[in-house]
């Protein structure tokens, strides 16, 4: 059997194409695995078409499948269905995104598709139960994993101590809330706020216009660097804000590099936001994404720092299930390479 990884790598340096990147690399370090990046084709990689379309049809393929875009995702798995089931039935699919399970469950065809392979993969627990409802029997989890770090950040009591500190760590657009946390930090003068990430070109002037209003925020540009060091770095701040409006949200990789650097995140409630942070234990989940809603959290952890200390060790405990390494066993027997591992061992 040959084994396949499909999917967009970096760059650009996305939520998806991250989960790629890890996912193929952990597998890479076990067995024979070999990637074709979709990302190639979409700039007129013929080669890379030529590649896929060999192995598309190919007896022998298996594939980890880890396409993003909702219309690839569907129109691939159709033409999978029609054109090599066999494949299909060794193959897993990665389902990323927080609206994909609900496409899937309206969807009679595309539930028909999906059921052939050998293992689906979704997010969230929620996700799982919504496929499950539809009647999928081969639903599996799989979070948006990272690497555990060499040396993570500690927590102690005294990373609760000083002013507060409050950071965005995402794309700076009104979806994922960066005018909610512009505008809390106009109601709380007395307490610190950090943006990271680009800006979306059509939010940019009314920004940096709002930055210019107030004297508690910095912008430092979308920070590049490895993964220990954006732990490093979020470790500094108290308090990650995520108040997101975008509706497909799945696992946020901001919030799982939060957990990593034992930081708790304030977020909205949408789509598995309450899933991934915990109210009360990892995090505070928002009862309505309003500024003032944010800013009252905001002000309630900066006046109860035993509070802010206890959801941060539940922030740094909780980044347990959110490694690589807990789901690997499981990865390896689905795709039939236990047996070739334990004998390479």
């Amino acid at each position: 059997m040959k084994l396949y990884f499909l999917g967009s790598f970096p760059p650009p340096y996305g939520g998806v194409t991250v989960k790629n990147q890890n996912l193929y690399t952990a597998l890479s370090e076990k067995l024979e695995i070999e990637k074709i990046d979709f990302s190639e084709i979409k700039r007129g990689g013929f080669k890379t078409a030529w590649r896929l379309a060999r192995c598309f049809f190919g007896r022998q393929s298996t594939f980890v499948i880890g396409i993003s875009g909702k219309k690839t995702r569907r129109r691939f798995c159709h033409l999978l269905y029609d054109c090599n089931r066999p494949a299909m039935k060794r193959s897993v699919l990665f389902l990323m995104g927080g609206s994909v399970s609900k496409e899937i469950a309206a969807d009679v065809k595309y539930q028909k598709y999906v059921r052939e392979y050998k293992q689906i993969y979704v997010e969230t627990h929620g996700m799982m139960r919504e496929l499950e409802a539809a009647g999928l029997t081969n639903v599996g989890y799989y979070p948006n994993c990272r690497f555990r770090p060499t040396k993570g950040p500690d927590v102690s009591p005294t990373s609760s101590s000083g002013p507060l500190k409050c950071v965005f760590f995402s794309l700076i657009q009104p979806q994922k809330g960066a005018d909610l946390v512009m505008e809390a930090a106009k109601q709380t003068p007395e307490i610190s706020y950090a943006f990271y990430g680009p800006v979306d070109e059509a939010y940019k002037d009314e920004f940096l216009h709002a930055l210019d209003q107030v004297n508690n925020a910095q912008y430092y540009g979308a920070f590049s660097g490895t993964p220990d060091e954006v732990y490093n770095e979020l470790s500094k701040y108290d308090v990650l804000l995520f108040p997101t409006r975008w509706p497909a949200e799945g696992v946020p990789g901001t919030l799982v590099e939060s957990k990593i650097a034992g930081v708790p995140a304030i977020v909205s409630d949408i789509c598995y936001n309450a899933e991934v942070v915990e109210d009360g234990v990892s995090g505070v989940v928002l009862k309505e994404n309003t500024a003032e809603e944010l800013a009252k959290a905001i002000e309630g952890l900066d006046a109860d720092r035993d509070a802010l200390y206890r959801l941060k060790r539940g922030a740094k405990q909780s980044a347990e299930k959110y490694y690589i390494e807990n789901y690997m066993e499981e990865l390896l027997k689905k795709l039939g390479r236990q047996e070739e591992r334990d004998r390479n061992a």
